[in-house]
């Protein structure tokens, strides 16, 4: 249940993560639809490798409590009011490079995974049956090796030149 600033409570019946994660995933949900927010951390809440540490409805919220939270893992939405997740993850990928951010639309377009991966992220996911391949692109982000779709991982390619272009709220 979300508190104040969209940090949520810490439940003592969140089962246990799988031994492939030392512990549950301190993550993050950012999506400006109340319902798909709500939805996601319900399923999320279900699952042993997250724990659901907080939420944001738009991407400077995100930078903030990004910065409160420190978590491990941030779902973030493409498509936002005030500063959307591709802004929001540019700016982060320079603050904390080694936390994971997984891009959420309902797009499918390739040119939004392209320009996902240029601004940083660490994985995309279309919002459409998401909790189908939610737990499939989590794994491959922590553990590229073991896998992989497709030939190569998923890796960030950001180009600090490239994201500023289109990043025009600075942080």
């Amino acid at each position: 249940m979300p508190l104040a600033s969209g940090v949520m409570k810490q439940t003592p019946t969140t089962p246990p993560a799988p031994d492939n994660f030392p512990q549950p995933l301190r993550t993050l949900v950012v999506d400006d639809s109340f319902r798909f927010l709500k939805a996601l951390c319900a399923y999320l809440q279900t699952q042993p490798s997250f724990q659901v540490v907080g939420t944001a409805v738009d991407g400077s919220e995100a930078l903030h409590m990004v910065e409160l939270l420190e978590p491990d893992l941030v779902f973030m939405d493409l498509h936002m009011p005030f500063m959307d997740g591709l802004q929001a993850t540019a700016i982060q990928r320079r603050r904390m490079p080694n936390m994971r951010i997984i891009i959420m639309t309902r797009e499918h377009a390739a040119t939004a995974e392209v320009k996902a991966r240029a601004h940083g992220a660490n994985g995309f996911i279309p919002k459409l049956g998401i909790t189908d391949g939610l737990i499939t692109e989590v794994r491959r982000v922590f553990l590229p090796d073991t896998h992989k779709r497709g030939a190569e991982p998923f890796t960030p390619m950001y180009h600090p030149d490239a994201a500023l272009e289109t990043t025009s709220v600075l942080v």
